[in-house]
């Protein structure tokens, strides 16, 4: 009986230690601007929806394409997924840690800055900005500490990721409404969704990450950029960067899949 109760307590210590608690991550993610950032799914969601309008021969097929696309792909279910995953796959001791590190005046600070440059209201200012760029290019200094940051951050990688796996699972989900004998196995869906991306897709994200990061810290000093690349070096920086872009495949994982199912009904 002593042996099976340590056992069962040793269990139960691992799996609390493997956890946060919602009100941390929920802390945290109003702190960082992942809250804001997800809520603005909907609006992104819907404008690329609406550029692929004129591909559709009639009304009632696009409504069937939107209601698919938007069962899947919402606010409501990037915040629960990402939500999921920190509560079940990060530790509440390191989760403090990094709300710490946010509540520095640097991080409040280029939080507010990254969230503003990113508003949808924000697109016709970065492209008179863009326009500008080419009389009045960034010092390559500048340029190299965007690409830094960039891979610091992974964020071109994955981007890459991102879309593929959002891609394979919408096909999976619809591959498995299929009959039987229709199916294609995941090997051969992953292996056509690949050959299909161009072959220098990763540098073409670089490039426009780091273009559009030129926008975003346009008014942020050399040395205070600096300063936030250091921060996000530093293990905690890079803990809650190593989770974050694990939350975000696995929310665009499952959002794909209930798309995908959608798909294969229809």
């Amino acid at each position: 009986m002593k042996i099976l109760s340590l056992i069962t307590l040793t269990f139960l210590s691992l799996n609390l230690f493997a956890q946060s608690s919602n009100q941390t991550v929920v802390e945290l993610m109003e702190k960082s601007g992942s809250i804001e950032m997800l809520k603005q799914f909907d609006a992104i969601t819907n404008s690329k929806i609406a550029e692929k309008k004129s591909s559709f021969e009639n009304e009632n097929e696009f409504k069937k394409f939107v209601a698919i696309m938007s069962s899947g792909f919402n606010s409501e279910n990037a915040k629960k997924y990402f939500i999921e995953y920190f509560e079940n796959n990060t530790n509440e001791e390191n989760l403090k840690e990094v709300l710490s590190m946010y509540n520095a005046p640097l991080l409040i600070e280029m939080s507010k800055i990254e969230l503003e440059a990113n508003d949808l209201s924000k697109q016709q200012e970065q492209l008179a900005f863009f326009q500008n760029l080419k009389s009045n290019p960034p010092s390559q200094n500048r340029v190299q500490q965007l690409i830094t940051l960039n891979n610091e951050l992974g964020t071109s990688e994955m981007t890459v990721k991102l879309l593929q796996n959002m891609i394979v699972s919408m096909a999976k989900g619809a591959n498995n409404a299929q009959p039987k004998e229709k199916q294609i196995t995941l090997e051969e869906l992953e292996q056509k969704i690949s050959s299909s991306l161009p072959a220098n897709f990763l540098q073409q994200m670089t490039n426009q990450i780091v273009a559009l990061s030129m926008f975003t810290y346009k008014d942020v000093s050399d040395e205070k950029l600096e300063e936030y690349i250091k921060l996000w070096q530093t293990p905690t920086g890079q803990y809650y960067i190593k989770k974050t872009l694990e939350a975000l495949d696995y929310t665009f994982s499952k959002m794909g899949e209930i798309t995908g199912k959608s798909f294969g009904k229809v």
